[in-house]
């Protein structure tokens, strides 16, 4: 493996040598050498001080024996020797990480290899549970790059490429991001991966770019040759977009999907839909946002729609709650809105439900994530006038009541239409039922123990008689 001053300095900082080399100054040392030759390092001794030169480059070593010298500066070349065989035996094998942990003793400086979606192949795992910067936070909890890097790498630091062949140094004037070097890996044209060499313990320079350059050439080689990257998760056929999307899809077609998920058409299903803070997501950021969504939650499925990352949530095995506590972070570290819409039994209304998670979308506030169709229900409703939109808008608890009645005579949506019409008052509803006060008590009591929402609020007093309104306006009551 050839040297170059840089590499050889840096090896030799423990030492605090004095050093003047050019920014340019090519690996093409083979050895060291006590007289010139060709393309290798000449030591040689200067007063009480030891000088390793190449051309006009020169490192001075303070207060040192020549012999001791000279054989510190050589076991530099063995050493890189050795390096080399170990990374490209471990780049044969597919073995990244092996090839991150021996480069640690080169750069004593965090590393990152990521795959062609961004996703974490490799690290420095001297630094798992030290604080390097955000963005190494979010790689060692997400296991993939948080869209805000990416987005800043590409946009902000205008004076470079991000699709950059080759080590690329990257200034950021915020904290959140530390200073490094970068480089896309490419075989055959086709982008394979990245890899990314974190400031932390050292200041990086032209050395450590040659050494990641030489990197990434075996890299490119054993990635490529393992074949493409798999899609993310969002980039993948479902039948829940093709019902959004108003595609019809048989009853078999959603039952396999059903199965394959362990999910029942009794069970009920919400569905949430992630922007950016300002609208739609780019294109080169939202399958790694489907991504980093799908990593947190296996159980969901999770895809891509016009712009939007689309999650379908079964509540038998998380809920609305649940994961606003898991996402929290994520959606607030990467700058993202998320709308969601009411749960339903029926998974062939999820088209609408779509629709009432970009309608809560469209309320916009500062500092604010998450937005509940619920709250805005009522706004919903008066605008949308068709009667499928009104019914799969209309209150869930009123609508599973409305079901139980159809299979027993609970006469649960009739009793709470008469006991909100009369603002609760249970001399004036049992007389319009014409039921004695005790019956009507105890059907009440049930009545509120099987309730999702808070009876207490008017907001839900009045979604739940303005959709008891709606059932009968339809015929459906």
């Amino acid at each position: 493996m050839k040297l170059s001053m840089w590499m050889i300095a840096n090896r030799l900082k423990p030492l605090n040598p004095e050093f003047q080399i050019s920014d340019g100054s090519p690996a093409v040392l083979k050895s060291a050498r006590r007289a010139y030759a060709t393309n290798c390092v000449y030591v040689f001794p200067s007063g009480n001080d030891v000088i390793c030169q190449w051309e006009n480059d020169t490192i001075r070593l303070k207060d040192i024996q020549f012999d001791e010298a000279f054989e510190i500066i050589q076991g530099i070349f063995d050493f890189y020797e050795d390096w080399d065989a170990a990374i490209v035996s471990a780049a044969e094998q597919g073995d990244y990480q092996k090839i991150l942990d021996e480069s640690w003793h080169c750069f004593h400086n965090p590393m990152v290899l990521l795959d062609a979606n961004c996703n974490v192949l490799a690290y420095s795992q001297q630094y798992k549970e030290v604080y390097v910067d955000e963005e190494w936070a979010h790689l060692m909890e997400y296991g993939c790059s948080s869209i805000d890097s990416i987005r800043f790498m590409r946009r902000d630091c205008t004076d470079q490429n991000f699709f950059n062949v080759g080590a690329t140094k990257y200034h950021f004037d915020r904290k959140a991001l530390s200073d490094c070097l970068s480089s896309f890996i490419y075989y055959d044209r086709a982008q394979c991966g990245r890899i990314t060499l974190v400031e932390r313990n050292r200041k990086l320079n032209t050395g450590d770019c040659q050494l990641l350059d030489h990197i990434t050439r075996l890299l490119a080689v054993s990635m490529g040759k393992a074949g493409p990257a798999a899609p993310p998760d969002g980039d993948h056929y479902s039948v829940f977009r093709d019902l959004i999307k108003g595609i019809s899809v048989s009853d078999r077609e959603l039952g396999r999907q059903l199965e394959v998920n362990d999910w029942s058409t009794e069970d009920t299903y919400g569905l949430w839909v992630f922007h950016g803070e300002n609208g739609v997501l780019e294109e080169q950021v939202l399958l790694l946002a489907a991504h980093m969504i799908s990593q947190q939650l296996p159980h969901c499925e999770i895809f891509c729609l016009d712009g939007s990352v689309v999650l379908l949530y079964n509540e038998k095995r998380e809920t609305s709650d649940t994961l606003k506590h898991r996402l929290s972070r994520l959606v607030r570290h990467n700058h993202m809105r998320a709308g969601i819409s009411l749960p339903s039994c029926f998974l062939k209304d999820i088209q609408y439900h779509y629709k009432q998670a970009l309608f809560a979308l469209e309320e916009k506030l500062p500092d604010k994530h998450y937005y509940d169709f619920y709250p805005r229900a009522i706004d919903y409703i008066i605008k949308n006038s068709a009667p499928d939109v009104l019914l799969a808008a209309c209150h869930p608890d009123i609508i599973r009541f409305h079901r139980l009645d159809l299979n027993q005579p609970t006469e649960r949506v009739r009793t709470m239409a008469a006991y909100l019409n009369n603002e609760r008052s249970l001399l004036h509803t049992s007389e319009e039922l014409f039921v004695h006060r005790n019956t009507l008590v105890y059907r009440i009591k049930k009545i509120t123990e099987e309730l999702s929402c808070n009876l207490e609020e008017g907001y839900t007093r009045d979604y739940m008689k303005l959709s008891i309104r709606i059932l009968k306006l339809f015929g459906c009551i």
